[in-house]
């Protein structure tokens, strides 16, 4: 039986079905939101529907364990989050598949699902890691010590950088998303770079779960070693906070920062799929 996952039992219930289906996700508990439908399918298969922040696109996933399989539960749970999708006012959907995943691959093919961008999952392990000399002309100051430079960031930094990633649409972040996300992150780790008359040219965050937020630099200042000289003071912060690995993503075809990432020495794992498809009448 397919029903609303309501309680907090039933959270973390959903959350254990999703890794189950799919091992690489992590064992987190998803979080509630007005417009988000999240599903239960007793221990067998769970789903969500949300507002995409892709423009324009509802974000559909479908978790199905593998011995429930080829019994139409995934369709089942597909076609309420479609009507869901209609509810908000949307005529696309999009979705993310582990590029592991034949089963995901083969279901979201089989619902009108085109590949429309790849994202890169990076990890570094945390060794003896330095604090980075200092580079002329910027200065540097975490969260924690400023934390009015959070919002200074987002209309300094963060605009710019989103018009720039190399997306299949506009991705929508308002100022309020902004300082709900990145807020909650780690401020000792989130490192922000100012020029000498004080303006934000440069923002590196952390999420909780040693996971990097976004990296990026102002357009004016790119390429002189700021986005990698953050970075190095995350990977510093992490070595004294006894953090043993720091994962990041990058977007597939966004070359600039998969280089950045190599040359501090992070991974590339397998890339997450996206999908995009239309709603259909």
């Amino acid at each position: 039986m397919i029903r609303v996952a309501e309680t907090d039992a039933d959270l973390d219930v959903w959350a254990r079905i999703r890794t189950s289906a799919s091992p690489r996700e992590r064992l987190v508990r998803p979080e509630r939101s007005e417009e988000r439908l999240l599903l239960l399918a007793d221990e067998s298969g769970c789903a969500r529907a949300s507002r995409s922040d892709l423009e324009g696109h509802a974000s559909v996933a479908v978790y199905v364990v593998p011995e429930a399989r080829r019994q139409r539960l995934g369709a089942e749970l597909f076609d309420r989050c479609v009507a869901h999708a209609r509810e908000l006012g949307f005529d696309r959907l999009f979705t993310t598949v582990d590029e592991l995943s034949e089963p995901g691959i083969a279901f979201a093919a089989a619902h009108g699902f085109v590949e429309v961008d790849r994202e890169v999952e990076l990890r570094r392990k945390i060794r003896d890691e330095h604090e980075p000399e200092p580079l002329p002309g910027i200065a540097v100051s975490s969260l924690a010590e400023r934390p009015d430079l959070l919002e200074a960031a987002y209309e300094a930094v963060a605009v710019e950088a989103y018009a720039d990633l190399p997306l299949p649409g506009t991705y929508a972040v308002t100022l309020e998303k902004w300082l709900e996300e990145e807020g909650a992150g780690v401020p000792e780790a989130s490192f922000v770079a100012l020029d000498e008359g004080g303006a934000v040219v440069g923002y590196a965050g952390m999420q909780p779960g040693a996971e990097h937020g976004l990296t990026a630099v102002r357009r004016s200042h790119r390429r002189r070693g700021i986005a990698i000289h953050l970075k190095r003071r995350q990977l510093a912060w992490a070595a004294s906070a006894g953090v043993p690995e720091l994962v990041t993503w990058t977007q597939g075809r966004n070359s600039a920062m998969q280089l950045v990432n190599e040359r501090l020495g992070y991974v590339a794992e397998p890339a997450w799929l996206k999908f995009a498809a239309p709603l259909g009448s």
